[in-house]
């Protein structure tokens, strides 16, 4: 749209710094009202909260508009900025706890490799003594998981009704019978 059809009024006019000093007073005092005005109505009309600090332009004075107030939402406002950059710190951190499960993970993978090979090297005899030893180390194991319920239940009575429920794998009479269905002799 052309610029001729408009009237003064309406015409777009490009931006561009005010050069006089008392000229910039003016508008900006002009402004500033208009500004802050607006913002009255905004947070009346629309229910928000809202602040607006301006420095004079010689940068001496600061003007500042809020509601309900200017304290109010700076506090907000920080205070979300610790609860994101705590949120930030935790992120990372699970971040790292990852890479290193990833890491650990790779690691068990290769040592199940080589434990296959090795089991896949065991005459009939060798295999059973391995199961025994398994039994052995699952039934240590179970003991001493329970060990562990005991003292973190009885640690904290708000964390009690969590940990003594708290579900490690499978129940040992499961385990047993999955080890002497798989390995049971012919």
């Amino acid at each position: 749209m052309s610029s001729k059809g408009r009237s003064l009024g309406q015409r777009e006019e490009k931006m561009k710094a005010i050069a006089k000093v008392e000229h910039q007073r003016i508008i900006f005092s002009k402004y500033k009202q208009e500004i802050f005005k607006k913002a009255a109505e905004l947070s009346t009309q629309c229910g928000v909260d809202i602040a607006i600090l301006l420095f004079s332009p010689q940068g001496n004075t600061l003007y500042s508009f809020g509601s309900p107030s200017v304290d109010s939402i700076i506090t907000r406002f920080l205070g979300e900025n610790r609860r994101l950059d705590a949120l930030r710190r935790e992120l990372r951190w699970l971040e790292k706890q990852v890479k290193a499960e990833k890491e650990r993970g790779k690691a068990l993978d290769v040592a199940c490799k080589k434990w296959e090979d090795y089991i896949n090297g065991l005459g009939w005899e060798e295999l059973l003594q391995v199961i025994g030893k398994l039994e052995g180390l699952k039934r240590n194991a179970h003991a001493e998981l329970q060990k562990k319920d005991a003292v973190a239940a009885s640690a904290s009575a708000s964390c009690s009704s969590s940990m003594s429920g708290a579900n490690y794998g499978p129940p040992a009479e499961e385990i047993d019978d999955e080890i002497t269905d798989t390995y049971r002799s012919p």
